[in-house]
């Protein structure tokens, strides 16, 4: 018993040392992705980034990461010309800080009358560890005026310097989205259009015997005001190392609107780092294993979408 303790510490430091070098390695032979302006066969027209928060870093923490890839993710959207850019976390610590974007660019236009102001937007005091359960009952808070999505839209003007993308700049729309705008809405708005056929129905002679088909349904989904369907989505944690072996997650993101979304999963920066800080205080390690969205990891994302083969079913 008295030497069980220092065996199993050398054991993990050996496993440890031999991960290290394992990942190092594949980190210093890691291909260099092309250029941010290089010439790609293909561009993101709606591109959508999950940001997945941790919960052994502290609030600050999460919300410094969060933020500086936001700004960043919006300033490399500007130089290549993609014209949508959607942001997700299921925390919302993004719609906490929306001020804070709109005081960091400059915007053409405020809300857009059509969105959902945030003093509207509920959220519960304590919400689940899941995304959504399917057995807990939907309060009255949850209904969305006109069964839209909830989520606010700010318009970026362009950039003084045309993208490569387009001749003339364009503008910007980033979408900010939050939990509300995934299971809950699809409910929300499942319920709206009941009401709706409900008080038809008080005036009809008939009954029609309405079905809420999958095109109804899409149409307030996605049309009009709605949330337009990403073709590539990128989940960003500001703890990559920790899912590396881990399945990707969308984390409550509104699944409807990703039926054929290309998905890249950032998680093999600072893996091997990992290993060796083990042994060090909570808030000395979040500071050194908290990762940004780094321009290597976006032109790495963007390459794999440019590579990537889409069939659509008939």
């Amino acid at each position: 018993m008295v030497l069980a303790y220092p065996f199993l510490a050398l054991l993990h430091a050996i496993y440890s040392l031999v991960i290290f070098s394992i990942s190092f390695c594949r980190h210093i032979t890691r291909p260099a992705p092309s250029a941010l302006n290089a010439t790609r066969g293909r561009l993101p027209k709606h591109l959508s980034i999950i940001f997945v928060s941790d919960a052994d870093f502290d609030e600050r923490t999460n919300e410094y990461c969060i933020m500086k890839s936001i700004f960043r993710a919006i300033t490399w959207c500007q130089q290549l010309g993609i014209p949508q850019l959607s942001v997700y976390d299921v925390e919302g610590i993004i719609l906490n800080n929306v001020e804070t974007i709109r005081e960091g660019v400059a915007l053409e236009s405020p809300f857009k009358d059509s969105e959902l102001d945030r003093r509207h937007i509920h959220y519960p005091p304590t919400p689940p560890s899941s995304d959504y359960s399917e057995s807990r009952p939907l309060s009255p808070q949850e209904d969305v005026s006109g069964g839209h999505i909830p989520f606010l839209t700010l318009c970026i003007p362009p950039r003084q310097t045309a993208s490569r993308a387009s001749k003339t700049p364009q503008s910007l729309t980033l979408n900010v989205l939050s939990r509300e705008a995934s299971k809950p809405a699809i409910a929300s708005v499942a319920r709206a259009i009941a009401r709706t056929e409900r008080r038809k129905s008080k005036f009809s002679l008939k009954d029609h015997g309405f079905k809420l088909s999958v095109n109804n349904l899409e149409s307030y989904l996605e049309e009009k005001n709605g949330l337009a369907p990403p073709d590539f989505m990128i989940i960003h944690p500001v703890h990559p190392s920790k899912y590396h072996r881990s399945p990707i997650r969308l984390h409550g993101y509104p699944p409807w609107q990703i039926r054929l979304t290309e998905i890249y999963c950032n998680r093999f920066r600072k893996q091997y780092e990992a290993r060796l800080m083990w042994f060090l205080p909570s808030h000395v390690s979040s500071t050194l294993l908290s990762s940004s969205f780094t321009e290597w990891e976006f032109r790495e994302a963007l390459d794999q979408f440019a590579s990537a083969e889409f069939r659509l079913g008939k």
